[in-house]
């Protein structure tokens, strides 16, 4: 059946596959249910990203009271200065632990979200494949897929766009391998 629709083909979990017709709305259905996702953590994300900018001040002032310190030990500066800095360093230490106690108690509290999240996104992507990929199940792409699937499965929009309007095979083969050549080299980076 597929076939009949197009004979352009994408390399699925090592095996070569069709695609097929599929409506646009239910692409839309699996964006905004990617989406929901996304927003449903939304609050907690914004909250670690608090924490995280708090644990970097705290860093920086540390840094900077001990940069302050040595200059003036070196420059045999008067000694009470330099014992209320080391008494600010103190102050920054104790409240540099506190954080670390709120960041322990945070991923305690989420434990496992994050895990959760990955999952049902996958299960999300999975399904569209499945949607848009003849002969491919979505249970087939979980348990096969790599991170090479997986980087193309989160373009398959747009490969099955390409399709659509008609743009050669060769094309949608070269925008897949600039894609994936893409991902490795911010995962080199990483």
């Amino acid at each position: 059946m597929a076939r009949e629709f197009t004979q352009t083909t994408i390399n699925f979990c090592g095996k070569e596959c069709f695609f097929k017709r599929c409506s646009n709305e239910t692409l839309k259905a699996f964006d905004e249910e990617m989406e929901a996702k996304v927003k449903e953590i939304q609050p907690l994300t914004e909250e670690s990203e608090l924490i995280n900018k708090k644990g970097e001040r705290i860093e920086k002032q540390i840094e900077s009271t001990e940069r302050r310190i040595r200059l003036m030990e070196d420059n045999d500066d008067d000694y009470k200065a330099i014992l209320k800095l080391q008494d600010k360093l103190d102050k920054l230490l104790d409240e540099q632990d506190e954080f670390l106690e709120e960041v322990k108690t945070f991923n305690k509290e989420h434990e496992g979200l994050s895990d959760n999240l990955e999952s049902d996104m996958n299960d999300i992507l999975a399904r569209k494949v499945e949607s848009i990929v003849d002969g491919i199940t979505a249970k087939e792409f979980l348990e096969n897929a790599d991170a090479i699937d997986y980087r193309i499965a989160a373009n398959i929009s747009k490969y099955y766009e390409m399709c659509m309007v008609g743009e050669r095979e060769s094309k949608i083969q070269n925008e897949i391998r600039e894609d994936i050549s893409t991902f490795r080299e911010r995962q080199k980076q990483l």
